[in-house]
């Protein structure tokens, strides 16, 4: 920026309760260049005389001199003008190959942190994420975004000759999605760099369809790949984008392939949602949690699987869904027989067997004799205890109290849901989350919600409370690495629940830093029962980055998160007066009145008419950013 463009900017006040503030020099005609002629006539009229040798020579070139100099001032100043009005022209997409922004990010990274040693602070406080380019949004920026709204922006914008001359790059096409003015209201834009320690409280990404969430999404994802880290993508829809992209930057990076997780292909990655807990009962409250019905028959069907999971962890059996399943279908024998193995040993467990036998007992009477034969002599656990009380209930009953459990079973276990969400412990292709995060893998879960959204709803709830269960492990076992982990969650409002906003709540001080991207509020309150719920988890949200939205409920959010200022306007009134007893007589007044009015920043009809893959954004600690990010192309 050169000194004369600091000398106009200085035209309008920074202040935008003063009236210096509504001084829209930035709008008006660069009438500067209109004087350029005259002034470069003057000069070249002293210079004449003075080559001429004309009396008065000194006093010619005198002239001359100041003459071009003021030429030189004007012509200065009025192209700074054209260049601040060709800014509205906006920016064209910008398309960039993945291995020209991967190495664009490592040098600048290095760049940075080169710059930190040498400052002696060093590199450990320097993680920085590239956000895109824009500016710093000021008050002074809602300032012009506001007079903006009083006229035609188009109006404003040079002619397309003089607009290609003076802006850098390609301006946006006007017929595209999107308002360019409002990219255009600075000039001077340049990289724009977050600490990853801001990003540790969670980040929110909103935007209505193709405004460009999954755009930002991957250049998140993919430097989160490059720095390292261990990645889980969690994407309901499968973008082809964003996996293809996962793919070449894991290789960019010289990291191991990523693992795919797809519930319909069974020969791909297997992992067990049920594999971390502390208590059994964990489990019994992830799994019916995915149940849609509330009431009394959730608490029976609650009880069942609880009894079902304690049987299992006492008999030294990894819980899974087709087990629980299994078990409820079939029958409680074969998991009281090895809790009792667990309990009495063989040899006892023979004898009241026999005795059993001895009583001409068969089938279910034989096993409630051992089983009560057992407590008596006190052998017996209080998981087997709680599961022989189920098992002694009236089988017709029980089947009715826990009908409503049955269906959410049978659907995480119909085809290949059975092998991929319930591998065998010595099954080669199944990882739990804890080995991938120890191991710093890149971990990319479809769902598959498009032709099944219900299922693909259970399952990303079913991967987050085990997610949040690994995290509290982290966090509470210190011998265990805390390894940093970057959870990505596209469309989040499809499988939002109470773990992962616990993971966004206390999931930072277990390395855990996440980002979830969705479209509007309404479908978070839809997912989570009502807007208090919905907004309850929106304010565990420490960075909030809002793409083109066009619901009104998710644009007053926005323009609430990003908080308000004085926009000052002004007020002209002319009268005039005419004097009834002396004909021809008359009184004139003018008057102008400035007020300020305290209004939001950043207004909701402008989030409305963002173009695709531009943004505003409020960061943890109330820095607000105007940014465009660019398309990645593989």
């Amino acid at each position: 920026m050169t000194i004369l463009d600091k000398l106009l900017r200085r035209k309008r006040s920074g202040f935008t309760a003063s009236p210096e503030a509504v001084l829209a020099d930035t709008w008006r005609p660069a009438l500067e260049l209109v004087a350029v002629p005259l002034w470069l006539a003057v000069s070249g009229t002293g210079f004449w005389l003075w080559s001429a040798h004309e009396p008065g020579g000194f006093a010619a070139l005198g002239i001359g001199a100041a003459g071009l100099a003021m030429g030189c001032v004007r012509l200065t100043t009025g192209i700074a003008v054209l260049r601040e009005r060709a800014a509205l022209a906006g920016s064209a997409l910008e398309f960039v190959p993945l291995p020209v922004f991967a190495r664009r990010i490592v040098r600048s990274i290095a760049a940075m942190r080169g710059k930190s040693n040498a400052s002696g602070r060093g590199s450990a406080d320097l993680s920085p994420v590239w956000f895109g380019t824009g500016f710093d949004w000021t008050p002074e920026h809602a300032q012009k975004l506001y007079e903006l709204t009083k006229t035609d922006a188009g109006r404003l914008i040079p002619h397309p000759f003089i607009s290609k001359l003076l802006k850098r790059g390609r301006p946006k096409d006007p017929w595209t999605v999107g308002l360019s003015a409002i990219d255009g209201l600075e000039a001077h834009k340049s990289d724009i760099w977050v600490s990853e320690k801001t990003l540790e409280g969670g980040t929110l990404i909103v935007g209505t369809t193709q405004a460009g969430k999954g755009v930002l999404l991957t250049s998140l994802v993919a430097q989160a790949i490059l720095r390292g880290e261990a990645v889980i993508v969690i994407d309901p829809k499968m973008s082809a984008r964003l996996r293809n992209a996962v793919t070449a930057a894991a290789k960019l990076a010289g990291r191991s392939e990523p693992l795919f997780f797809h519930p319909n292909e069974s020969a791909g990655l297997r992992i067990n949602p049920l594999t971390h807990f502390e208590r059994p009962s964990e489990l019994a409250s992830r799994i019916t949690a995915v149940m849609t019905e509330n009431g009394p028959f959730t608490a029976f069907a609650w009880s069942a699987v609880n009894v079902v999971v304690e049987l299992m962890v006492h008999a030294g059996i990894t819980p899974t869904i087709a087990g629980i399943e299994t078990a409820l279908t079939e029958g409680l024998e074969d998991l009281l027989l090895e809790s009792l193995v667990v309990d009495c040993g063989e040899a006892q467990l023979q004898a009241l067997s026999d005795a059993a036998r001895l009583n001409k007992l068969k089938g279910r009477e034989a096993l409630l004799d051992i089983l009560e034969n057992a407590r008596e002599r006190g052998l017996v656990s209080e998981a087997t205890a709680k599961g022989a009380a189920a098992y002694s209930h009236d089988p017709v009953h029980f089947s009715k109290i826990t009908a409503s459990l049955m269906p959410v079973l049978a659907m995480l276990t119909s085809g290949a849901l059975r092998q991929t969400l319930s591998p065998g412990e010595a099954d080669a292709q199944a990882m739990s989350l804890s080995d991938i995060i120890a191991q710093r893998k890149i971990l990319y879960v479809c769902l598959n919600a498009l032709p099944d959204p219900m299922v693909a709803g259970a399952i990303g709830s079913l991967f987050l409370a085990d997610l949040a269960s690994c995290a509290g492990e982290r966090y509470n076992n210190e011998a265990i690495a805390r390894t940093r982990v970057s959870l990505f969650v596209d469309e989040s409002s499809n499988v939002i629940n109470r773990p992962l906003i616990e993971i966004l709540n206390k999931g930072a001080e277990s390395g855990l830093r996440t980002t979830c991207a969705m479209q509007t509020v309404a479908d978070l309150a839809a997912r989570l029962g009502s807007h208090d719920e919905a907004r309850m988890a929106l304010g565990n949200f420490n960075s909030l980055i809002s793409l083109r939205t066009k619901d009104r409920l998710t644009q007053e959010f926005v323009a609430e998160t990003f908080g308000s200022t004085y926009i000052a306007n002004t007020g002209a009134s002319l009268s005039s007066v005419s004097d009834t007893d002396r004909p021809g007589h008359f009184s004139a007044s003018t008057s102008r009145q400035v007020s300020s009015t305290r209004e939001d920043i950043i207004p909701c009809d402008v989030l409305g008419k963002l173009p695709n893959c531009e943004f505003f954004a409020s960061l943890a600690g109330g820095r607000l950013i105007k940014g465009r990010t660019p398309i990645l192309t593989v």
